[in-house]
Parts: structure tokens; sequence; C-alpha cells
């Protein structure tokens, strides 16, 4: 897989210079990761990227790590202040207009930038984050089948008497094995917990003969996330009302996600699954977003949510999961991750 961070330097530069800025500071793990491939904890490098040139200054422990990336970064290590040092590279090359996103940078480092007379960039790299690059594609379509696999070889174990738990650690063993870096969250729900939408698995909460399952998991590979969502009836004694539930939400959830496809109003999203459900009387069991972006974060923009501004772009990755919550009886959710295209969308996490 060619790791093509480079092409989103480039195009990055490209910003700074449309934008008049002489240089932006990367602060965060996610931007570090994002322009240079390589997977850097926020204390062990700062960025300087300016619209010809990009600097990395760490800490000499750390140079060999960036290797794969030397070709396109200069590489400095520095002794003590990383921040500092990149100030002071952009003081001695006579950068004057730089800026930096103070939701990047703790309170600190952004008090200490913005006394240095640096500009507010807010958002600046998540937006660009939105539109994801071929290599982010392919990271996040194997996150994305390592959580589906693994569902598939543990739904068949799941059986009665065994806790919430026990299902998590199953779930998580199975992603870990096929090669996932980290599980970010893995949420297993039995009967009444079926309502409480991020429910805490339970060590003391035991499937019984007849009860609702919801499973909520992803993992992340190389980074990317993925985001799945499964609802069922354990048992052969399925309620009416549960069943009535489960196709509301899966009809709310073919309904909008039908309509992906670049040129989409995100808020339309939204407004297509929540009219499937308030339609049918259920509206205030509808307690939260139709859908959000993944990509290096589990939520990023955009959130598909009534009065959201903007619209789906070809090569977007995006939620779709409606659900409907009975307090103290059972819920559903139901939750696929799609590639947005010019002319629809491609299911990422079909079973």
């Amino acid at each position: 897989m060619k790791n093509i961070s480079n092409q989103r330097l480039k195009d990055f530069q490209k910003f700074l210079k449309n934008a008049q800025l002489d240089g932006y500071i990367c602060l965060s793990a996610l931007e570090l990761r994002y322009f240079s491939g390589i997977e850097l904890d926020a204390e062990e490098a700062v960025f300087l990227l300016t619209p010809r040139k990009a600097y990395c200054l760490t800490k000499k422990m750390m140079v060999p790590k960036m290797a794969p990336a030397a070709g396109f970064f200069t590489v400095k290590a520095v002794p003590g202040d990383m921040l500092a040092a990149a100030l002071e590279t952009a003081a001695q090359h006579k950068l004057t207009r730089l800026a930096f996103d103070p939701q990047t940078a703790d309170f600190a480092r952004g008090e200490k930038l913005a006394r240095a007379g640096l500009s507010r960039l807010e958002g600046g790299v998540a937006e660009m984050r939105k539109v994801k690059y071929a290599d982010e594609m392919d990271l996040i379509k194997t996150s994305c089948r390592i959580a589906a696999e693994a569902f598939e070889e543990v739904k068949p174990q799941i059986k009665t008497g065994m806790s919430e738990e026990d299902v998590r650690v199953l779930m998580a063993l199975a992603m870990i094995k096929r090669g996932a870096d980290s599980v970010p969250f893995n949420i297993v729900c039995f009967g009444e917990n079926c309502a409480d939408c991020h429910h805490t698995p339970s060590e003391k909460r035991k499937l019984k003969k007849n009860d609702a399952v919801l499973m909520d998991f992803g993992c992340f590979y190389k980074g990317y996330c993925s985001d799945i969502t499964r609802s069922w009836w354990h048992g052969d004694k399925e309620p009416a009302e549960y069943q009535k539930i489960w196709h509301i939400v899966a009809m709310a959830k073919e309904a909008a996600s039908g309509l992906l496809r670049a040129g989409l109003p995100v808020a339309a999203v939204d407004k297509a699954a929540r009219d499937v459900i308030e339609d049918a009387g259920y509206g205030p069991y509808y307690i939260h977003t139709t859908g959000h972006a993944i990509g290096l974060e589990v939520h990023e923009a955009p959130i598909e949510r009534a009065g959201a501004v903007g619209e789906l772009e070809e090569n977007y990755v995006v939620t779709v999961e409606p659900g409907i919550y009975l307090p103290g009886k059972f819920g559903v959710r139901l939750e696929d991750s799609y590639l947005v295209s010019k002319t629809g969308s491609k299911n990422l996490t079909k079973n």
C-alpha cells in the first residue's frame, strides 16, 4: 500500500500559499500522522510546515522513526523544547505570518503560540481530512473488514449465560488477531441495557434465554478506524414490539443510506432516517444524530444532524446509524460505514 502523505503535505502547502501564510505549526498526534504517515505522539515531535518546506523538530531518539518521511521532511533533533525550536526555525527563515489550530493545542502551548503572535487557523486540517486520499480509503476498508469478519466469528459463539463482558473480550480478541492496532470502543448490551446508547459492558448482566442484543464496535488499523452496530433478538420468543422497531430502524437506515452521494446536503441524511422513525410514532425515542464521518478519529466531521451545513463530497466515509430506544425494555441501532461516490455509495461493513 503506497503511503501518499507527501501528496497530502503538498496539497496543504498549496493551501498555505493561497492563504498567504508563511507557515503552520502542527501539534496534535493526528496531524503529525496525517502529514508524515508515521505514528507519533504529540510529545514526540512538532512540525513546522511552510509553502515550500516541512520541518520536523523532534528528540534525537525519534530521528530513526522519521526515516520513512525523510524524503519530504527536514528532520532536526533538538535537545529541549521542540515547540520553541519550531518557532526559532521560523525566525531563522524570516517566517512571520504563522498559524496554528487552537483546537489541537493544549492550553499552555496555545497560550505560548498566541503570545508569539501566531494567528488562529481553526479546523483547517480537519476540513482537509474530510475527503479521504487513496491510502486512507485502503486503510479504512481494511479496518472495516477486520471488524466485520470478527463479528461473523463471534456471533455464533454468543450463548445464553454469557456476560456482556465475556462477549466484549471475545470481540476484542477477534479484531486484534486479525491485525487491529487497538479497539477504541466495544459496546455489548443485553436486554434493557440496549436502551442505553453507549452502555458499558457488565460482568454481572448475563444473556437470558430470550433477550435483545446490541453490539457497537470498531477497531483502529494503522491509525484508521471502523464503526459497526448490529442488533438482534437472542432466542425463539421475539416480542412483536421488538420486531416492529427493528424493522422501522432498518427502513430508516435504508432510506438514509440510499440517498448517499456526492452533492447531497448532509442534513438530508438525518432527515431521511428521522422522518421514517417519526412517521412510525417513535420520534421521541430516536435520541442521537444519524451518523458521522470516520477516519483518524471515530467521530469526524461532517456530523449528519438537523441543521448541518454543507454537502457530502466524493471520498467521504460516513456512517448511517439510526436507532430506537425504549427505556426499561430494549433498543435497536443498526449501523454501517459507507464510502461516498459521485453516483452513490459503497457499504464497507456489509456482512
